[in-house]
């Protein structure tokens, strides 16, 4: 790490050639051109409405390593966006698939799903702050980034019927309270406590969770489920 790059700045670097591959995965295209299968939509929601579960706890995780009331703060209020606000952009999809949302909240959850979820908290068991925000970061930073390029794009016209979602995304850090920015500070702010060998094993989480958003968009678009395994409803 060089004086002049940020941790932040070198984790989004590295992760940059696997967002790319999720701004082109079919699912994802498909918000775009506004045409996406009901299947792959009520799969995607379900699984989402699981991982958001994961990922408030995990926020919850968090504040257990925090060192002080901001950090603890940021995280509290990131716990209450979730459950509050980050609904929205399944109504969306929900509205377009023709299903009411409530019927896709007992899923269990799919390989992926399990993955993520656990790779994150395992993180909140294991590592530091700087680890479990780097878990969290690539979720808000990729879809932040999709909406902000479909907006770029032009692709919320009016006649897309998944606008809702790209702008909710697109001016998501106006909802939430700027989270992004929030977490990259910390990030940088917590790096300089650590030596590379641990750095290199925090952009090592960052990298897997940037992986992981690739395969959570391609497990849906393939409604993807456990081959042998008939799980449990689980929340």
């Amino acid at each position: 790490m060089t004086d002049t790059v940020s941790f932040s700045q070198r984790l989004v670097k590295a992760g940059t050639p696997i967002f790319n591959e999720i701004l082109k995965h079919p699912f994802v295209q498909g918000i775009a051109n506004g045409d996406l299968p009901k299947e792959a939509l009520t799969f995607y929601v379900g699984q989402d409405f699981n991982y958001l579960n994961a990922f408030i706890k995990v926020y919850a995780g968090a504040i257990q390593k925090c060192e002080n009331r901001k950090q603890m703060s940021f995280f509290a209020q990131q716990i209450g966006f979730v459950l509050n606000s980050e609904i929205h952009p399944h109504h969306n999809f929900c509205d377009v698939a023709g299903v009411e949302y409530e019927s896709l909240q007992h899923e269990a959850q799919a390989p992926f799903t399990y993955l993520y979820n656990e790779h994150m908290y395992n993180a909140a068991r294991t590592g530091d702050l700087i680890d479990v925000v780097a878990a969290m970061t690539p979720c808000p930073w990729t879809y932040i980034e999709i909406g902000n390029e479909l907006v770029r794009q032009g692709k919320n016209s009016e006649s897309n019927v998944f606008k809702p979602w790209i702008d909710f995304y697109a001016n998501f850090d106006d909802e939430d309270g700027s989270v992004l920015p929030s977490m990259f500070a910390m990030l940088d702010a917590e790096a300089p406590k650590y030596q590379e060998e641990h750095l290199a094993r925090t952009e090592e989480i960052f990298l897997k969770s940037c992986e992981l958003e690739w395969e959570f968009w391609d497990q849906a678009w393939n409604q993807r489920g456990w081959r042998f395994v008939e799980p449990k409803n689980t929340l």
